[in-house]
C-alpha cells in the first residue's frame, strides 16, 4: 500500500500529465485520442485524491498547499486544479484586487484623515478609508492599498530582475516546490527499473510586519493639492528599500523574513581566503553553477562600488576589458543598501553580489496596508506637536521564499 507521500506525489505527476496535455492543445479542440487522455489524467486525479482524503490525518498538499505546474507563465495551480495567481513583475497587484477601482492619491486620504477635507475624494474611497480615529489608525482600502504596494514593487530592484508577487489571503501559505526531478531510464525486460520519481518539499510564508514612518509638516499636508504623491511615494521608496534589503540578506530572525543569503541551498561563492577584487570571472562561475542546477541566471544584484569596479576593468593599454557573454547576458541592478564593509578574512571592506534566476524568488504579500497618522507623536529626536507636524505610520506584511534555491548564487568578498 502506497503511503500518503508517494500518493501526493503521484497526483503531483497525474497534474502535470494534465497540465502538459492542456498546454499542447490549447487554442485548438483536442483530438478524439487527447480527449480520453485528457478524461484518463483527470479521473486518475481524483482516484489519488479520494485515496489520499480516505488516509485521513493532516494532507501536507491539500486546502492551502499549491503546486506550481506549467510553463512559468504566472498561473500556478492548488492540489485540486484551481488557478492560483502568482503576478510577474509587470503585473499589477491592484488587478486582482478591484481593476476598475478609481485611481486616487494617497495624499488626498491623509490629507482627509488629518483635516477632515475630503475634497476630490469618492465617497467610496472615503469610506473605506475610515478606521478607527480614536485608535489611531484607519484600515486602507484593498484598491489604494494596491496602488501603494504596486508603487513599491516597481521600486524595488527584487522585482525589476523578476521576482514574482504570491498574493496571500492569510498570514501564512505553503507551496509546494520540487526538491528533486524525476529521471528516467531505459528499462530491461525483466529487470526492475531505475528511474526515480520527484520529491516535493514547500516554500512556507509567514506574513511579516514591515513598517515604515513618514514625517510631514502640517502645512506640506493641508497643501497637498500642490504636492500630489508626495508622501505616497516617500512611503512607497522606504518600502521598496527595506524588501530589497529583507529579500536579498534578510536574517530569518523574526521578525524579519530570510533573505537569499541565508537561504538553505543557494550556493555561497568566495572570492577568496581574504577576498578580491571584482572581476568577471566570479560573475561566469556563478552562471555556470546555476546552469549546472539546470537553472538559467537573468541579472545580477550588487553595490555600486562593486558595478563601478567591474566598468573600470581595464588591459595593460588601458582599453577597457570586454566582458564575456556569460556576464554580459545578465541584467544589472545596484542597491546602494548593500553593504561595503563586509569582513573576510583580513579584508574589512568586502561586499556581496547576487545572481540568479529571479523568477524563482517569490514574495508572498498581504493585500492590506495599514496607516496610522498622529500629531501627537513623540520620539527621542523630536515631537510631532512642537514641529506642528504630522507623522504617518504604514505597514505592510510579507515574507520570502525560493522555489529553487539552486538557481541562485551569492558571491561574497569582492573587494576594491
Amino acid at each position: 500500500m502506497k503511503t500518503k507521500k508517494q500518493l501526493v506525489e503521484a497526483r503531483a505527476h497525474a497534474f502535470a500529465r494534465l497540465e502538459d496535455l492542456d498546454t499542447r492543445t490549447r487554442g485548438r479542440t483536442m483530438t478524439p485520442t487527447e480527449l480520453d487522455a485528457f478524461e484518463q489524467y483527470r479521473s486518475e486525479v481524483d482516484k489519488l485524491t479520494g485515496a489520499i482524503d480516505a488516509l485521513g490525518g493532516p494532507d501536507p498538499a491539500t486546502n492551502d498547499l499549491r503546486f506550481r505546474v506549467g510553463d512559468g507563465s504566472g498561473e500556478w495551480r492548488d492540489d485540486r486544479g484551481h488557478g492560483v495567481k502568482v503576478l510577474k513583475p509587470e503585473q499589477r497587484l491592484r488587478s486582482i484586487v478591484r481593476e476598475d477601482a478609481p485611481s486616487i492619491s494617497f495624499d488626498r486620504v491623509v490629507r482627509g484623515i488629518v483635516t477632515g477635507d475630503w475634497t476630490g475624494v469618492d465617497p467610496e474611497t472615503r469610506a473605506m478609508s475610515i478606521g478607527s480615529p480614536s485608535a489611531g489608525g484607519y484600515l486602507v482600502g484593498d484598491a489604494l492599498s494596491a496602488q501603494v504596494i504596486d508603487k513599491a514593487r516597481n521600486a524595488a530592484a527584487i522585482f525589476r530582475a523578476g521576482a514574482l508577487t504570491v498574493p496571500m489571503e492569510t498570514n501564512t501559505l505553503k507551496i509546494a516546490r520540487i526538491t528533486g526531478d524525476p529521471t528516467a531510464a531505459w528499462k530491461v525486460e525483466n529487470a526492475a527499473a531505475t528511474a526515480s520519481d520527484m520529491t516535493l518539499d514547500s516554500v512556507d510564508f509567514t506574513a511579516r510586519t514591515l513598517l515604515s514612518i513618514v514625517k510631514a509638516s502640517v502645512e506640506l499636508v493641508e497643501d497637498a493639492d500642490g504636492i500630489d504623491q508626495t508622501i505616497e511615494n516617500a512611503l512607497a521608496a522606504a518600502l521598496a528599500l527595506e524588501l530589497d534589503r529583507a529579500a536579498l540578506r534578510g536574517s530569518g530572525t523574526p521578525p524579519e523574513p530570510r533573505g537569499i543569503r541565508n537561504q538553505t541551498g543557494v550556493t555561497i561563492q568566495s572570492t577568496g581566503v581574504n577576498g578580491l577584487a571584482a572581476a568577471y570571472g566570479a560573475f561566469s562561475s556563478a552562471v555556470q553553477t546555476i546552469r549546472e542546477n539546470n537553472g538559467e541566471p537573468n541579472a545580477a544584484i550588487m553595490a555600486p562600488r562593486v558595478a563601478g569596479s567591474l566598468d573600470r576593468l581595464a588591459d595593460t593599454t588601458g582599453q577597457p576589458l570586454r566582458p564575456p557573454p556569460s556576464f554580459d547576458g545578465l541584467a544589472k541592478y545596484t542597491k546602494a543598501q548593500l553593504p561595503v564593509n563586509l569582513t573576510q578574512g583580513s579584508s574589512t571592506d568586502a561586499s556581496d553580489a547576487y545572481v540568479g534566476q529571479w523568477n524563482e524568488l517569490l514574495i508572498g504579500m498581504r493585500t492590506n496596508l495599514t496607516i496610522e497618522v498622529s500629531r501627537q507623536a513623540a520620539d527621542t529626536v523630536g515631537s510631532a506637536f512642537s514641529n506642528l507636524q504630522v507623522w504617518i505610520r504604514a505597514y505592510l506584511r510579507a515574507d520570502v521564499g525560493l522555489a529553487q534555491p539552486s538557481h541562485f548564487v551569492v558571491i561574497t568578498g569582492i573587494r576594491p
